[in-house]
């Protein structure tokens, strides 16, 4: 999930009503109890350690049984990278945001780097947040953003799977996470193709292509803005 996004969370099974939290020492969301359901929202940041990136929520029954589920919180740009780790099969650190030129793996096997082209705004608000306690300022940021997405590997993964980066971007599951976390993966303009950028390294062929996606996604931010409570206090001033 997207930091500032939510989600209704529900119980099933054993005996209701529940009670629902969120495990202490995680991302940091939040939890409220609706009716028999409640409303999982994301923490307003996310945490740059991976440790800190995920919520454990739990639900307990009326007869004390509980059970567990886990919310991974990530941007937009996270979301991609696990969009397409996810409908590949890649284990961890196959796929990962790489802003540099140049990346030679050094085993066999599949790598994707996704790497920020460039980056437009295209919308920018600043409403009063009075949700909660006392008054917030509630700050988004609409983007546009060309990535360029480079299909790694010493041996033939890169040259055979490639294909597969397409399908991966419009999957089920892709079309689930853009809905749930509010951003949007473009279509592929016409004329859209993979650039060879195979090269020769000694006696191993690396195998490199590249393709650009555009992606549009917003960022939020909630901040306190006490100075305003000044206004509202009852002051009386004297003179000597």
């Amino acid at each position: 999930m997207a930091p500032l996004t939510s989600t209704i969370v529900a119980g099933k099974g054993g005996t209701p009503p529940y009670t629902y939290s969120v495990v202490s020492g995680g991302a940091g969301g939040s939890i409220v109890t609706v009716g028999s359901e409640a409303r999982y929202t994301a923490p307003a940041a996310l945490n740059p350690d991976p440790r800190f990136q995920v919520d454990t929520l739990k639900v307990v029954d009326s007869l004390g049984a509980e059970a567990t589920a886990q919310v991974k919180i990530a941007d937009a740009l996270l979301l991609f990278c696990e969009v397409l780790q996810r409908e590949l099969g890649l284990a961890n650190g196959r796929v990962y945001l790489y802003n540099q030129k140049i990346m030679q793996p050094t085993d066999k096997g599949l790598y994707i780097a996704v790497g920020v082209l460039n980056c437009k705004p295209f919308g920018n608000t600043n409403k009063p947040d009075s949700s909660g306690e006392g008054l917030k300022s509630g700050q988004s940021v609409n983007m546009v953003a060309t990535l360029s997405v480079d299909i790694i590997s010493r041996d033939t993964s890169a040259l055979l799977r490639k294909e597969e980066v397409i399908m991966a971007l419009s999957s089920t599951y892709a079309q689930l996470q853009q809905e749930r976390n509010s951003f949007l993966i473009g279509q592929l303009p016409p004329g859209t193709q993979f650039v060879n950028l195979s090269e020769i390294d000694g006696a191993a062929i690396p195998y490199r292509f590249n393709i650009s996606v555009n992606i549009q996604y917003f960022v939020r931010k909630v901040q306190a803005i006490d100075y305003f409570d000044e206004f509202s206090e009852v002051q009386v001033s004297t003179e000597s």
